[in-house]
């Protein structure tokens, strides 16, 4: 039962690929149009070069962290029979009436849980990867619009008599494009990942809860393992909800940093438009019930504590 979990979540990822592939392709599109584009500016390429480096690190420690609890999952019982001499499964899913008690019976179901393990990671290490990458590309177009505010803001700096008026109503009108861009980006991420994003939390959560009241009623060391990755996995969307709240709040910043004093009436109504447009910008959420951040995950987790807690007194 408490594996059953991992099931519901690569169904859903599954079905997000199968089902909603045309509401993907778009945002595949749009990361490949920030590349192309930032690549014409040293500054922008600069932040490119950095957020690839932190994708290819953040893919490289997933994968690793998760096919090496797969092994240890996979090597656990072996280590359990030579420390007390008694055969575990690494879960509680045995092909129906088959024993694992009989020695046939425990190789049969040992390497039926195994070949679980095997074909699963791949596609869950996947998807994951792919929401690093849409994740990360928000970022870089947030940092992308600092860059391009920073831009606008010395140029202002270096107006006199109005003599490059045209220059920064072209260069503000570029930012409010880029940003409704990215404010599209992000809407069409939510639409697709909304409902992924409370699957996952919400049987990320569950499982904890289970595996805490199995281990409250017996030892099963496997559940140690279970709790470590369901807290993980339940940690990254939230970390990564948060990490975008803060690049747009670094944007606003810059926006009230800019100069306002010295622009025209125009330029600071065209200016006034885009800080609206940012402090109403949509954040990732869970089914647009909750933000998806920090908050959320301690939230969840002192849930967990005290369904634990009630669990115990039944």
């Amino acid at each position: 039962m408490v594996t059953i979990f991992y099931a519901l979540v690569g169904f859903g990822r599954l079905s997000i690929l199968v089902r909603r592939a045309t509401a993907a392709a778009p945002l595949v599109q749009h990361m490949k149009t920030v590349y192309r584009d930032a690549s014409r500016d040293p500054k922008e390429t600069l932040i490119l070069q950095t957020y690839t480096n932190y994708l290819e690190k953040s893919v490289i420690f997933y994968s690793v962290i998760f096919m090496g609890g797969v092994v240890l999952t996979g090597f656990l019982p072996l280590a359990v029979y030579l420390w007390t001499g008694n055969k575990i499964l690494p879960f509680g899913v045995v092909i129906p009436f088959v024993d694992p008690e009989t020695p046939d019976g425990y190789q049969m179901n040992y390497m039926y849980q195994v070949s679980f393990m095997l074909w699963t990671p791949p596609g869950l290490i996947a998807s994951q990867s792919f929401y690093f990458a849409l994740s990360f590309n928000i970022c870089i177009q947030f940092d992308v619009l600092v860059v391009k505010l920073q831009g606008v803001d010395n140029l202002i700096a270096n107006n006199v008599n109005g003599s490059l008026d045209g220059e920064i109503r072209t260069n503000l009108i570029t930012v409010i494009k880029y940003q409704q861009r990215l404010v599209q980006f992000i809407s069409d991420l939510e639409d697709l990942y909304a409902f992924q994003t409370f699957l996952e939390v919400a049987c990320n959560a569950l499982q904890i809860v289970m595996t805490l009241f199995v281990l409250h009623i017996e030892f099963w060391f496997p559940g140690w393992l279970v709790i470590t990755v369901s807290t993980f996995q339940l940690f990254l969307p939230c970390m990564l909800g948060t990490m975008i709240e803060i690049k747009c709040d670094l944007f606003i910043e810059q926006v009230y940093d800019i100069s306002w004093h010295a622009m025209s009436n125009v330029e600071q109504k065209m200016l006034n438009f885009m800080l609206t447009k940012s402090q109403r910008t949509q954040k990732l959420s869970c089914v647009g019930m909750v933000p998806l951040n920090m908050n959320l995950f301690l939230a969840v987790y002192k849930k967990i504590y005290s369904i634990f807690m009630m669990l115990q007194n039944l």
